[in-house]
């Protein structure tokens, strides 16, 4: 996992405030917690997790199925909203990537959220 996330959790917290449940990162069959709220920690290694990396992962194979790279277009997130979480996927490449969980009252903006979190993330033009 070589890139610099730096600060990024203070700045998902800037955007999110409270409603940050979890950003974890992920390459390959490696992911690595870079922060969980406290009442979230229950989650950490537990089968629902496995199972949303297992879903998160296979985004870039539903992109590839629907066409998209033959239009010309990228995938640059998804978002799997439940009752009491949103997770948003982030992917770097189709290896590896960035997972935010948010309380589904962060939902208000996210096309100008996923932007910006994808420009600090990575360096695109929000």
């Amino acid at each position: 996992m070589g890139h610099n996330f730096g600060n990024v959790v203070e700045h998902l917290r800037s955007h999110a405030g409270e409603a940050l449940q979890a950003v974890l990162i992920y390459d390959g069959d490696d992911h690595r917690n870079l922060y969980r709220r406290e009442d979230m920690t229950k989650y950490h290694g537990s089968e629902l997790e496995q199972a949303v990396l297992r879903g998160i992962r296979s985004d870039g194979e539903h992109s590839e199925e629907a066409g998209a790279e033959d239009a010309g277009e990228q995938l640059q997130a998804t978002v799997r909203v439940f009752t009491s979480s949103m997770i948003l996927h982030l992917p770097w490449d189709s290896d590896a990537g960035t997972v935010v969980v948010l309380d589904p009252s962060a939902a208000r903006d996210l096309t100008d959220f996923v932007a910006d979190v994808r420009a600090d993330l990575y360096d695109d033009e929000a």
